[in-house]
């Protein structure tokens, strides 16, 4: 018997099984990368990590606005300006949360659109590698 699962099927199984997993654990935040597929599960709230049975009986439907998640584009040292973000400040698009130096060059992390600042995923002077997630603004 020849087995006819496309990648695609394999993965989505996979996220099932670490959804599954993510469920019965006290954690905020889960995220595994690896080479070929990336993942990522995140509560909404604390109160959603409550492992009494009432909470398994009866979830509440989490209406999850949508996230931007503002990556490194180069590798170097992130340096937030004088009007560095904080946590829940809303901000709007364009706005320059930070910038990235490397070899004397300052390339900015720049807001895509405008919405809340959900979480800094990075500290003033931290070295970063290219694709590191660095804000997350919910959009709405």
């Amino acid at each position: 018997m020849t087995s006819e699962y496309s990648p695609e099927d394999a993965a989505s199984a996979r996220a099932q099984r670490l959804a599954e997993f993510f469920v019965g654990t006290p954690l905020l935040r889960l995220r595994i990368e690896r080479e070929d597929e990336e993942f990522e599960f995140a509560r909404s709230s604390p109160t959603h990590a409550s492992h009494s049975s009432e909470a398994a009986q009866s979830p509440e439907p989490a209406a999850e606005l949508p996230v931007d998640i503002l990556r490194a584009d180069v590798v170097g040292i992130v340096r937030f300006g004088r009007n560095a973000p904080s946590l829940g400040e809303e901000i709007v698009e364009e706005r320059e949360l930070a910038a990235i130096e490397a070899l004397g060059i300052r390339t900015s992390v720049r807001a895509r659109s405008t919405g809340r600042l959900k979480a800094i995923l990075c500290q003033d002077g931290a070295a970063v590698d290219y694709g590191r997630a660095l804000f997350e603004i919910e959009r709405g």
